[in-house]
C-alpha cells in the first residue's frame, strides 16, 4: 500500500515508536523480573498502540473543506478564538506547575491525591461526593501499586524531611 506524502511523517513517527518499544522489551529481557517491570508495563501498551497508529496511518483519509474525514469520523478543523485559548493554555500549565510542586513539596503519595481533589473542585467544579471517591480511587490505586505491589520508595517531599 502506498502512503501518501501527507500521511508519511506520521508512518515514519510510528514506525519509530514501534521500533523504540520494541527495543525497550529485547533490552529488557535480560533484566531481573522485578527490573523489568516497570519498563515493560510501559513499553507494551506503547507498542501496541503504536503498531495501531501505524495500521491506521495507512487506511484511507479524504480532505473536504476545511474538514478531514477518516473512516467516517468527522473532526472539524477549526480556530479557537485567541481570548479563549489562552486563559486555557494558562490554566493548564497553572495546573501541571502545582502538581508539580506539590509532589516535591509533599511527595507523591500525598501530592496525588491531594491534586486530584483540588482539581475535580476548583477546575471541574465536581460535587462533594464525586470529588471524594474520584480522590480515594487515585489514592488507594497508587498505593496499591506503588506502595504495596511495587514497594516504591517515595521521597517524603521537602516539607516532611
Amino acid at each position: 500500500m502506498r502512503a501518501s506524502v501527507r500521511r508519511k511523517p506520521y508512518l515514519v513517527f510510528s514506525l519509530g515508536v514501534i521500533l523504540l518499544a520494541a527495543w525497550a522489551l529485547v533490552l529488557t529481557g535480560a533484566w531481573p523480573a522485578k527490573a523489568a517491570l516497570f519498563p515493560r508495563v510501559v513499553a507494551i501498551p506503547l507498542l501496541v498502540l503504536a503498531v495501531a497508529e501505524f495500521l491506521l496511518s495507512l487506511t484511507h483519509e479524504e480532505q473536504t473543506e476545511g474538514r478531514t474525514v477518516t473512516q467516517g469520523v468527522d473532526f472539524r478543523l477549526s480556530e479557537v478564538d485567541p481570548s479563549v485559548a489562552l486563559p486555557r493554555t494558562a490554566s493548564i500549565f497553572a495546573w501541571i506547575l502545582g502538581f508539580f510542586v506539590a509532589i516535591v513539596l509533599i511527595g507523591f503519595p500525598r501530592g496525588i491525591p491531594l491534586f486530584v481533589f483540588l482539581y475535580l473542585k476548583i477546575e471541574a467544579k465536581e460535587g462533594w461526593p464525586l470529588s471524594l471517591i474520584l480522590t480515594g480511587a487515585a489514592w488507594g490505586l497508587f498505593y496499591l501499586l506503588f506502595v504495596r505491589l511495587l514497594p516504591l520508595p517515595f521521597s517524603p517531599g521537602r516539607l516532611f524531611l
